[in-house]
């Protein structure tokens, strides 16, 4: 370790000391910072714990002996000092709230996945809520996987750009890429998408820039060595690709934005920016407009029949029809508020285009179509409706207690209980018989929706 070369590395031949941008002990070894890796020794590898010490002091001498040594030697100790203020990541911390919050909300009501996920002809039509409420909600079907894997990439590298940045600056990195990668994923032609893996993804492309531009004012253990951050990139690519239902566009999206955002918070020369008042005006934006997005999709979660309206009606609006969002939203409104007579006659549109496109096959949607009917007056044609369905569902005890219903042999307020769940998969008594050619053939799923996809 001569004053003129550096010190010895196995991965690079030398580290110069004028590279070295921060260096500390721990239990497990000693790390150093340069400008271009970083450099772990194991403990295993010192005689003792003291020769930590030892080490460091030698290394800070050695740099004090190189031009410039002293300026390098007081930036670590500007790195020290401002590692040592506690930072209390109220931006990561508040996130990782609020998904939590979302999903036992998702879980108590099913319908917030459809009524916040981003579905970019229903924003066109006013439901601009749908934006930044989408980063929030995670798929509970496979609860709590989806949220689980989020949540791990938003507080790892989370905490290392709130400590690096800022509470505020943070949260404008975090809004950016979120609405960035919904942008992407709209652009990328997924119709329904949900998950905050693209905030996730600008978090990770704003740790990359920090590593590129900003080494120099990062203490060691607020970096990721660049190889393994390079492969996770890769490997994460490789997923983006090969998984179908997981939106690659919004990782891409929201990771060139936080990396670009990022890059305008840090200058190579001069260090980390603090947060100014522009940048805490743009947080406190962020922050309003989620606010005002909750306002405005609450109506529809507490089921409001006006609010409700209004939204099949922008359904109906819809250019590309989907029969499982047409007859869901159809059957809410019927069911789960108090539609006025024309909230009534949306339903019904709505309904009818459901059968349509379940190419009148659906025994779900053929009910929703009979319901609609039912409370617009039209009894025949609910009857009418009804009995196709138990034709189809070969005879369920439920599609005929709805017939009991619509004729008057059952109070029109006592709906009956739902299928129970995987009905359609389960033969009725006596189809197994031969010489049952008449029984029609079910759907796979009655009224599936679809998925959302993934990010």
């Amino acid at each position: 370790m001569e004053p003129g070369t550096g010190l010895f590395n196995r991965r690079e031949r030398s580290v110069r000391y004028a590279d070295i941008t921060h260096c500390a002990s721990a239990r497990w070894g000693y790390a150093m910072g340069t400008t271009r890796a970083l450099v772990f020794l194991r403990q295993s590898q010192f005689e003792s714990a003291e020769a930590f010490g030892q080490l460091d002091r030698e290394l800070k001498k050695r740099v004090a002996a190189q031009p410039g040594g002293e300026a390098q030697l007081a930036g670590i100790a500007r790195i020290d000092q401002r590692a040592k203020l506690r930072s209390r990541h109220w931006a990561i911390y508040g996130f990782l709230f609020l998904c939590v919050l979302a999903q036992f909300l998702q879980l108590n009501d099913p319908a917030i996945d459809r009524l916040g996920s981003l579905m970019p002809p229903l924003v066109s039509q006013g439901e601009v809520w749908r934006i930044l409420i989408s980063n929030f909600l995670h798929d509970t079907s496979l609860f709590p996987l989806h949220l689980a894997l989020n949540a791990i990439c938003i507080f790892s590298f989370g905490i290392l750009v709130e400590r690096s940045l800022g509470s505020a600056q943070t949260v404008v990195v975090m809004a950016i890429s979120g609405v960035a990668a919904m942008w992407a994923a709209s652009m990328a032609g997924h119709t329904e998408v949900i998950g905050g893996s693209g905030v996730a993804a600008g978090l990770v492309g704003a740790t990359l820039c920090l590593e590129f531009n900003a080494n120099r004012f990062l203490p060691v253990w607020s970096r990721i060595p660049r190889r393994l951050f390079i492969g996770a990139l890769v490997a994460q690519g490789m997923v983006d690709i090969v998984i179908p239902f997981v939106a690659g566009a919004a990782h891409a999206g929201g990771f060139v934005a936080g990396y670009l955002v990022t890059r305008r918070m840090v200058d190579p020369e001069r260090g980390l920016r603090l947060s100014g008042p522009g940048t805490r005006r743009l947080a406190a934006l962020a922050v309003l407009l989620l606010a005002i997005s909750v306002f405005s999709m609450l109506p529809l979660v507490a089921r409001d029949p006006e609010a409700m309206e209004r939204h099949g009606i922008r359904v109906l609006q819809m250019q590309e029809a989907w029969p499982g969002l047409d007859n869901e939203t159809a059957w809410r409104m019927l069911t789960e508020s108090q539609p006025r007579e024309a909230g009534v006659e949306v339903a019904v549109l709505l309904a009818l285009r459901a059968a349509q496109g379940s190419f009148w096959r659906d025994p779900n949607v053929l009910d929703t179509l009979a319901e609609s009917l039912f409370a617009a007056g039209d009894i025949p044609g609910a009857a009418q409706v009804i009995e196709e369905a138990i034709f189809l569902s070969r005879g369920h005890r439920y599609f005929m207690e709805q017939r009991d219903r619509f004729l008057g042999f059952r109070d029109p307020e006592d709906r009956p209980e739902p299928p129970e769940e995987g009905w359609w998969r389960q033969s009725s008594p006596g189809s197994e018989e031969p010489g049952s050619e008449s029984e029609p053939s079910l759907p796979i799923e009655p009224a599936a929706p679809g998925e959302s996809a993934w990010i």
